[in-house]
C-alpha cells in the first residue's frame, strides 16, 4: 500500500511537470461564486469551478473559471464537476446584442487576492498565467495551450490591482495573435463549428513555487436537434447494413 506522502508527491509531480501535464478539471469547490461578475452584467455565476489558498498566513488567493452562453444564446449545461457542454455555431449574441461575431459560448475567469490582519497583497505579487485551447482533442498538453501572462498585463496596466475578471470568446482575434511577453497563442485557429473538447486553466506561482490552480473543460457537442436526427438515423443505417 502506498503511503499518503507518496501519493501526495506523485500528484504534485503530475501537476507541476509542465512537459507532460494536461489540463483537466481541477478545483476545490464547484458551485456559486456570488461576488463574481466576470466583467459584465447578467453573466451566470452559480456554477463555477473555484480554488482558494492561504499564502504567507495572511493572504488568500482565489481563482475561478466557468463557461457560459454568450449574451442570449442557449445556456450551457455541465456535469457538476468542471466540464461544461456547449454547441457549435456563431452569431452576434443571439439577438444581435453585439457587433462582433463570436462563438455561442464564452469562457470566464476570476482572480482575486485578499489580505487579512492588515496584509495588503496585490495580484502582481504572484505570477499568474491563464491557459486556453484551440485544439479539439481531449486533454491537450499544457505546453500546447495558449497562455496569457496575466501578471505582465497587470504590471503594464495597474500594479495595485487585487481583482481581475473577464469573459472571453475564442473567436476574439487577439487570442490568436502573439503579443511578446503577454500572449502566446496556441497553434492553429479556433473553429466554432468543430466538435471536441477545449481545456482552460489558471496557474498561480511565486518564486517558482506553485500556489494555486483551477482548470475546467468545455466539450462542444451537436445541438439537440442534430443529435436527435443522428440518433434517429442510426437504426436506419444499421437496418441497411443488415440488408
Amino acid at each position: 500500500m502506498q503511503s499518503i506522502s507518496k501519493l501526495i508527491v506523485t500528484a504534485f509531480v503530475a501537476l507541476v511537470a509542465t512537459s507532460s501535464a494536461i489540463a483537466t478539471p481541477i478545483y476545490d469547490t464547484f458551485g456559486p461564486l456570488d461576488q463574481a461578475t466576470f466583467g459584465g452584467q447578467g453573466i451566470p455565476n452559480d456554477e463555477v469551478a473555484i480554488s482558494s489558498q492561504f499564502v504567507d498566513g495572511n493572504n488568500v488567493i482565489t481563482v475561478a473559471m466557468s463557461a457560459t452562453q454568450r449574451y442570449s444564446n442557449p445556456a450551457l449545461t455541465n456535469d457538476g464537476a468542471g466540464t461544461y457542454f456547449a454547441t457549435t455555431g456563431t452569431n452576434f449574441g443571439g439577438n444581435n446584442e453585439s457587433t462582433t461575431e463570436g462563438a455561442l459560448w464564452n469562457f470566464n475567469y476570476y482572480i482575486m487576492v485578499e489580505g487579512l490582519n492588515g496584509a495588503t497583497p496585490v495580484i502582481a505579487d504572484y505570477q499568474v498565467n491563464l491557459y486556453y485551447d484551440f485544439d479539439t482533442g481531449f486533454d491537450t498538453p499544457i505546453n500546447d495551450l495558449g497562455v496569457i501572462n496575466v501578471t505582465a498585463g497587470i504590471l503594464a496596466l495597474d500594479p495595485s490591482l487585487t481583482l481581475v475578471e473577464g469573459s472571453e470568446n475564442l473567436l476574439f482575434g487577439y487570442l490568436g495573435t502573439p503579443i511578446p511577453g503577454l500572449i502566446s497563442p496556441p497553434a492553429g485557429s479556433f473553429d466554432p463549428n468543430a466538435l471536441g473538447e477545449y481545456n482552460f486553466g489558471i496557474q498561480v506561482s511565486r518564486a517558482g513555487w506553485g500556489v494555486e490552480t483551477v482548470a475546467m473543460d468545455v466539450q462542444v457537442i451537436p445541438e439537440p436537434a442534430s443529435l436527435a436526427l443522428l440518433l434517429l438515423g442510426s437504426p436506419l443505417i444499421a437496418l441497411r447494413r443488415r440488408r
